[in-house]
């Protein structure tokens, strides 16, 4: 069985990456499941919505993944979110910050998705 650590290092170094995570890196994954019918205005989301959470949270990068359809099927996820912290008590801090009600609360300006939202650590 193939050790994901040791496949990931192999995969950076082979390519010439000069970045790899550390075991140390957090994320917050905002996940919008898509839906027959869903509001999701990508182009608010990109230009106004995430600088609005960079500036909060102070994230050191954030990764959008928007989703496109599989043939004639829709694509199961409207968009994800990837914001990565440096460590867990910078992810805290972010999410302990007042001004994530302002975040929040804008949510609705561009969608009628309930977003899932899972916290994570890469390996």
């Amino acid at each position: 069985m193939v050790n994901r650590r040791d496949f990931v290092w192999g995969a950076a170094t082979s390519v010439g990456a000069m970045t790899v995570l550390s075991s140390e890196t957090m994320s917050l994954n905002v996940i919008y499941p898509n839906h027959d019918g869903a509001r999701f205005d990508t182009s608010y989301y990109r230009s106004t919505h995430i600088p609005l959470a960079m500036k909060v949270m102070k994230a050191a990068r954030v990764i959008l993944i928007e989703g496109v359809p599989m043939g004639s099927a829709p694509a199961p996820y409207a968009m994800i979110a990837h914001f990565q912290f440096a460590s867990s008590e910078a992810l805290k801090a972010a999410l302990a910050n007042p001004a994530m009600a302002e975040v929040r609360a804008d949510v609705a300006t561009f969608t009628d998705i309930k977003p899932t939202v899972m916290l994570g650590k890469s390996l």
